[in-house]
């Protein structure tokens, strides 16, 4: 029996003339691991909501065809019933957190379940401490980092042992190394437990040559599904994008074949000859903290923190989970009080948090963009102006007159940006802005990024994307602890880190892709002898 069955669904959300999945029809055998790919609004979190059950019984809409999982079919079966056989992650964890403690959030489906007391308790404490959250598990959820409510989040569902697990962005919000523990232990569960995997992913680096099959979806319809070198030959020619950053390098520079992992590359290219690294000027910082310190409930979020940012500089902030990066960044902008320290801040600063649903406040995208600029008190005509180039930036025009909470995850991302950025901000801080978007819009942030450290606001990037920092950062900031570790250091940084590194940057020793692809249209590639 297939563990997950589509046979011609179409399916459209209330009120929405274009269907969010199109005549989909596909099988998943029992065992196997799926990666689905594509654009922001591709259809990739309907089809697992729709495998999930929750479309169309919570989202309500229109379903035609038939969705089995694990042999139940959604049409017969509410969401409650499907989830004691196939569990779902969103990309959202606060979606799915209701619990105060992290203990409790790991054992309240087990307790749904009607699972004994003290299996309860075991099978909840081999979860947290397969996915690294032990030490979490007394700490308040809401006081969690969005990369710690993600592993709770993800505990929570292995804690009930299911045959489907259904994952939408699991790693969105983890730093690099608890990235590569998660999908590591993912991997695990499905080569060595049999559990079926269908897990969409935007980064997927770590990811392609780990599957049985690639499907890419676009405008809900599945357009590539194969094996991975299948697919990845398939996408070279259409959606480089949606490649690994080390397969997009080597299409880029017209290469063949594509390496899909960092062994690979570096299998084809074994001695490869970076460029030569010019010199970084270092800018007066126009934005700093000197000796930070904060503590949030019992944990010293920032410890004697010293950094500063320069105006027309992008810099990035890295650091693992529960670093202090999103404490620093709330601190530079004046939402938060050190408890001894000193910030020095321009006079008007903008924070964009990892959350875009915190910013949605309106009916419609384009009240959302205007709202800041009446806050301001922006002449009539110079608003409309303004939200009008905000959204053509953004390429959020066509949907000005859409509730933002019909938005894709990306879509709201977008809008989140364009709510801040509209005011001009002299700094601009970006929490995790590459959350939920694609590897097209990826790019175009950066580039929008760039415009705007150009245009001469310095621009904070709070990430755990290596591969978007190293297409993006001038400098590089690292946090552990609440500790600044690295204050402005090179870009350089992210090819050569023992942690925070990009792909293209542990295959290649470069940062980007686009240095890595000029690198490689100068040397030699034998992949007959590699």
């Amino acid at each position: 029996m297939d563990a997950l069955r589509f046979e011609s669904v179409r399916y459209h959300y209330p009120g929405d003339g274009r269907p969010a999945l199109d005549d989909v029809d596909l099988s998943v055998e029992a065992g196997q691991f799926v990666l689905l790919v594509g654009g922001s609004g591709s259809g990739k979190s309907t089809l697992l909501r729709a495998a999930a059950g929750l479309v169309p019984h919570f989202h309500g809409g229109r379903l035609e065809g038939r969705v089995t999982a694990e042999g139940m079919d959604t049409r017969d079966h509410d969401p409650r019933q499907i989830a004691r056989v196939a569990g779902l992650v969103f990309q959202d964890p606060e979606r799915q957190l209701v619990m105060r403690r992290a203990r409790r959030e790991v054992a309240f489906g087990l307790e749904n379940l009607g699972y004994p007391a003290a299996e309860i308790a075991a099978r909840a404490e081999e979860a947290m401490m397969v996915t690294g959250a032990s030490r979490l598990a007394e700490r308040p959820v809401e006081r969690l980092s969005g990369g710690e409510q993600q592993r709770i989040a993800i505990a929570s569902i292995l804690a009930m042992g299911h045959r489907l697990l259904l994952l939408d962005e699991p790693t969105s919000q983890l730093d690099p190394v608890a990235a590569e523990e998660l999908l590591g232990l993912i991997v695990r569960i499905n080569r060595d437990r049999g559990v079926t995997v269908v897990l969409a992913e935007h980064r997927t680096g770590r990811l392609f040559a780990e599957a049985d099959r690639v499907i890419q979806l676009e405008a809900g319809a599945v357009i590539v599904d194969g094996p991975p070198a299948v697919a990845a030959a398939a996408m070279a020619r259409r959606s480089r994008w949606l490649l690994p950053p080390v397969a997009q390098a080597f299409a880029a520079a017209g290469r063949s074949p594509l390496p899909l992992s960092v062994r690979e590359a570096r299998r084809l290219v074994p001695h490869p000859a970076p460029p030569a690294v010019g010199t970084t000027v270092r800018a007066e910082p126009a934005v700093a903290i000197e000796h930070g310190h904060k503590m949030l409930g019992e944990v010293s979020a920032l410890r004697d923190a010293t950094a500063g940012f320069a105006a027309g500089r992008v810099t990035a902030m890295v650091g693992e989970n529960g670093a202090g990066k999103t404490t620093l960044a709330l601190a530079l902008c004046g939402l938060l009080d050190l408890d001894r320290g000193r910030v020095r801040r321009p006079e008007r600063a903008g924070y964009v948090s990892q959350n875009p649903a915190h910013y949605l406040l309106h009916e419609t995208v384009a009240d959302e963009v205007a709202y800041g600029l009446r806050n301001l008190s922006v002449a009539a005509a110079e608003e409309t102006r303004r939200v009008a180039a905000e959204l053509r930036r953004f390429d959020l025009d066509e949907l000005a007159g859409r509730h933002p909470r019909d938005l894709s995850s990306g879509e709201r991302q977008r809008l989140a940006i364009a709510t801040v950025t509209v005011m001009r901000p002299d700094l601009l801080v970006l929490d995790e802005p590459t959350r939920g978007v694609d590897g097209r819009r990826k790019h175009e942030l950066a580039g929008l990024t760039r415009e705007l450290a150009d245009d001469g606001a310095g621009v904070v990037v709070v990430t755990h994307d290596m591969d978007f920092a190293a297409d993006v950062a001038d400098e590089v900031t690292t946090l552990a602890a609440g500790r600044v570790l690295t204050d402005r250091g090179p870009r350089s940084v992210l090819a050569t880190s023992q942690f925070f590194v990009s792909q293209v940057g542990l295959a290649l020793g470069v940062a980007s892709v686009a240095e890595a692809s000029r690198m490689l249209e100068a040397v030699d590639t034998d992949p007959v002898n590699a």
